[in-house]
């Protein structure tokens, strides 16, 4: 007796068992050889071959018949090396390479570890790690190792060995932010034709939030790339069982684990995308569990370690209160951040897939473990009180743009245009968007000038101690330049303090601020104790944001003529139109001794 694909019959012990049609059978039996013969680097790169099957069944498939792999290899090369030339040109153009590393108050957080890191490597080995890092946050404190996790840190070491350069992050950003669009090329043809997936890659690329953080020492384009990854890879356990599969999605979700906490989100893939594929007697096999074991050893002992640490980089709302802050925060995010028309489209395609799930009755391994990503990513957004910013919404820019895509593809266009009339109505939409939104630069300038101008101390020379007081902006920027500028860090001949931490205290969040001086004499006498030799009072920060201690300084300053000179002021730039200076004081003699410096 015939029976179409998916109709049940009952067997006499009374189980509903489905009737699986001979192709569908033949092409999942060829799709799993396949997957096994494949290494892990070939899979991230699959494509089906099953054409013929498709062309006589295509209500089998939600998804176009996959390109061959010979065929998208080179493109994958193509849309990796566009993208990476077009993010390098674009990070020149946009003021990335010139700038300072003050455009966000974390991204000298990250260029100091990673610099640090670095001169362990290169100089420190034998040291114990824990009183070189010690050491070197006394020099220069915009250290942040436990704050944040050391992935970042870890991979940007070679290329830091290669040049020793903030331009090297950068050129690391745009390299991961590559990666990311070529990743989404892969994803989007096991079920878009290849040019829409094409486009898709290029579309997250495009999108301001990307190319913003392009242009800063960031992690979240590197847990992206990481998130992305982790759901491609549980697609290839999906697909054939093993433990060896397991294990490599358990490396991928722990590396992005240790990149940044958030990526605690991938930990709802294997469940939720297990039971989306209908496939949830996997996890009676042990194989199944053993996707855990790399989390559990590498990154559950760093987690232990560092939940204190990181409290203090979170709001004090509990998670029901932060969730009822982020949900309208991110409904309002959606279309600001990836436009109206693809927020749009994206939830068009988000109903197609479940109208064609409910059809096939079950997803594709590679649909469901999106699914499993961005439920777990919009879990970690929503509930874990680290603050609410836009740039966390990076992870889901790939699925958005794919959903996009896939939505935009229902529409009925006229069968002899459709691809071409589809890819060309995308690329409008992104145009439009841009246009609305512009294109992020970036201009933060002065820092490094102000420091080259102070003099960082050369082999030889007597140890300096200098001082500044900005906010997290400006103390980060001058401490990194200082950092990459001077010639011997470890023991170094100059150190910085931060007068948000020497002259005030607070924590991670600036909360609980309270300065520690009532007066400008005790305040004098303190820069004595330090040895102070050279001070910098930011009047680029706005009036109403300086703080207390920063006002103290500047008249302290200004009281003692002959005890502080002013040197020079430097002109900074904060943002394009946001200007203000910095002034430069050298000490002319101690006010306890009353010699001049040496």
């Amino acid at each position: 007796m015939d029976r179409a694909p998916g109709e049940c019959d009952r067997t006499n012990a009374g189980i509903e068992v489905k009737y699986v049609s001979p192709e569908r059978r033949r092409f999942d039996i060829f799709l799993e050889a396949s997957w096994k013969k494949s290494s892990v680097l070939t899979n991230l790169c699959f494509a089906c071959q099953g054409a013929n099957c498709f062309e006589k069944h295509p209500r089998m498939f939600n998804h176009h018949p996959p390109s061959k792999p010979d065929s998208t290899v080179a493109v994958r090369l193509a849309v990796l090396v566009i993208c990476t030339l077009f993010t390098l040109a674009y990070t020149y153009r946009a003021g990335g390479f010139a700038s300072d590393l003050g455009g966000d108050p974390d991204e000298a957080a990250h260029a100091v570890t990673s610099l640090m890191l670095h001169d362990y490597v290169d100089s420190g080995l034998g040291q114990h790690p824990m009183r070189f890092a010690k050491a070197y946050y006394a020099d220069f404190p915009r250290v942040a190792l436990g704050h944040y996790p050391p992935m970042y840190y870890v991979l940007a070491v070679p290329l830091l060995l290669v040049h020793t350069s903030v331009n090297t992050l950068l050129i690391f950003q745009a390299l991961t932010l590559s990666l990311l669009a070529m990743l989404t090329f892969q994803v989007g043809c096991r079920f878009l034709k290849p040019l829409t997936a094409a486009i898709a890659s290029f579309s997250v690329v495009l999108l301001p939030i990307a190319l913003k953080l392009t242009l800063h020492v960031m992690s979240d384009i590197l847990l992206a790339l990481f998130c992305l990854w982790a759901a491609l890879l549980w697609a290839w356990y999906l697909r054939a069982p093993s433990v060896k599969r397991a294990l490599v999605w358990g490396g991928v979700a722990t590396a992005a684990i240790l990149t940044k906490g958030s990526g605690m989100g991938l930990c709802l893939v294997p469940p939720v995308a297990t039971l989306l594929c209908g496939k949830w007697r996997l996890a009676l096999g042990w194989s199944w569990w053993c996707a855990a074991l790399p989390v559990v050893l590498f990154a559950g002992p760093w987690m232990l370690y560092s939940t204190g640490i990181s409290k203090e980089g979170m709001t004090q709302l509990g998670p029901w209160q932060y969730f009822l802050q982020a949900v309208p925060f991110h409904l309002a995010a959606m279309p600001a951040v990836f436009g109206w028309p693809f927020t749009l489209l994206c939830a068009g395609g988000i109903v197609r897939a479940i109208i064609n799930s409910r059809r096939d009755e079950a997803l594709l391994p590679e649909t469901a473990s999106l699914a499993g990503m961005v439920l777990g990513m919009s879990l970690v957004l929503l509930l874990v009180p680290v603050g609410l910013s836009t740039r966390y919404m990076l992870t889901l820019a790939p699925v958005v743009m794919l959903a996009a895509a896939y939505g935009l593809e229902a529409v009925p266009w006229p069968r002899s245009v459709r691809p071409a009339f589809g890819a060309c109505l995308h690329l409008v939409f992104l145009a439009l968007f841009l246009f609305e939104r512009g294109l992020p630069v970036k201009e933060v300038l002065g820092f490094t000038q102000a420091v080259e101008k102070l003099g960082v101390p050369k082999a030889g020379d007597s140890k300096q101690n200098w001082l500044i007081a900005s906010d997290p902006r400006g103390e980060g920027a001058v401490i990194a330049a200082a950092a990459f500028h001077c010639p011997q860090r470890s023991p170094s001949l100059l150190r910085i303090y931060r007068g948000s931490k020497e002259l005030a205290s607070s924590d991670w969040m600036g909360r609980d601020y309270q300065s520690q001086f009532a007066d400008e004499a005790a305040l004098l006498r303190h820069l004595d104790e330090l040895q102070i030799t050279r001070v910098m009072v930011d009047l680029s920060v706005p009036a109403a944001k300086r703080m207390k201690h920063e006002q103290l300084l500047g008249a302290a300053m200004q009281s003692a003529p002959g005890l502080w000179t002013l040197d020079f002021e430097q002109s900074i730039t904060r943002q394009p139109g946001e200007t203000g200076r910095l002034q430069a004081y050298k000490r002319s003699v101690s006010s306890t001794t009353g010699k001049a410096p040496d």
